[in-house]
C-alpha cells in the first residue's frame, strides 16, 4: 500500500476523479466543512492532508487580519523612521538624540523587531496546501 501511495506522489498533474465516500453524522460533517473552511480549504483538499498527516493552519479571521494589517502598517512606518534617520546629517542626528550608544541600540531593536514583522507576515500569507511528498511518517 505504501508503494502505490508512493508512486501517486509522483504525478501532480494528474486530476483527482475518484470518489470515496464515507459514513459522518451530520455534526461531523459540519465539523469537518468548518475546519476546512477555516483553513481555506476544500473539503477534499482538508481531508487529504489529514490522511498524509498534515496539520492545515487555520486561516485568519477578519479581525485577525485587521490585526494583521495593523501590524504591517507599523513596520512600514518602522523602515520610514530607519530611512529617514538614515537620510539625516551625522549633526543633525547626533542634535537630535544626543545619546549616541542609546541611538545605536535603538537602531538595532527596531531592525529585529521589523525583521521579525516581515518573518510573521512571511509565514501567515503562506497558504495550506496538500504535501507534494505523500510518503509515510512510519517509514
Amino acid at each position: 500500500m505504501k508503494k502505490d501511495i508512493e508512486n501517486t506522489s509522483n504525478s501532480s498533474k494528474e486530476t483527482r476523479s475518484v470518489f470515496i465516500g464515507a459514513k459522518v453524522t451530520l455534526t461531523q460533517k459540519e465539523y469537518i466543512k468548518s475546519m476546512a473552511t477555516q483553513c481555506g480549504m476544500t473539503i477534499s483538499d482538508y481531508l487529504l492532508s489529514c490522511v498524509y498527516n498534515f496539520k492545515p493552519k487555520a486561516r485568519l479571521t477578519k479581525e485577525e487580519a485587521a490585526l494583521l494589517q495593523n501590524l504591517d502598517d507599523c513596520r512600514a512606518d518602522l523602515v520610514k523612521y530607519t530611512s529617514a534617520l538614515h537620510g539625516m546629517s551625522t549633526k543633525q542626528r547626533m542634535a537630535m538624540f544626543n545619546q549616541i550608544p542609546f541611538m545605536v541600540n535603538w537602531l538595532k531593536e527596531l531592525g529585529n523587531v521589523a525583521e521579525s514583522v516581515c518573518q510573521f507576515l512571511n509565514a501567515v500569507k503562506e497558504k495550506n496546501k496538500i504535501p507534494s511528498n505523500l510518503k509515510s511518517e512510519e517509514e
